[in-house]
């Protein structure tokens, strides 16, 4: 498919500004990310093929996993402290696997609605979706402007 400026459902985001806000939000704005691009992913991958209650679910164990992490000392004995500490581990490790499920999906649909796109898989391991972004943002660098008549006259 020929990239045109109005065919890119994915809105521009500036890729240092990305990786800025995943720091510091610790984690959050990546849920927030793949929320906010909801219509765009199913616009290009047809409903039901990423997983968005799970993105909705880790946007709130984040949330509430940093609120914790500064009250925990308060609300809980040693040994509860242990156990939110294991059930942080077991869900952050769901949540990479969310993540890179997310990002390798999104990816393939890229390619396949874009033929002349191609994303390196070992980049994207490494950088997930912040490397996703970047390449977004070259699509619409790549998309022709569309001109307006009488736009530019003086």
């Amino acid at each position: 498919m020929d990239i045109a400026a109005n065919q890119i459902p994915f809105k521009y985001s500036r890729t240092l500004v990305v990786v800025l806000l995943s720091f510091l939000t610790l984690g959050m704005y990546i849920a927030y990310w793949f929320l906010t691009r909801k219509e765009a992913i199913q616009t290009i991958a047809g409903k039901n093929r990423a997983l968005f209650r799970w993105w909705i679910f880790f946007m709130i164990f984040l949330s509430l996993s940093f609120i914790l992490f500064f009250a925990d000392a308060y609300l809980f004995t040693p040994y509860g402290r242990v156990v939110m500490e294991s059930v942080n581990v077991i869900l952050v490790y769901y949540f990479l696997g969310l993540l890179y499920y997310s990002v390798f999906r999104i990816t393939e649909q890229l390619e396949d609605y874009y033929e002349e796109l191609r994303i390196s898989r070992v980049l994207l391991f490494f950088f997930h979706f912040w490397y996703l972004q970047f390449k977004i943002n070259q699509l619409h660098k790549e998309a022709p402007e569309e001109k307006v008549p009488g736009e530019g006259l003086a």
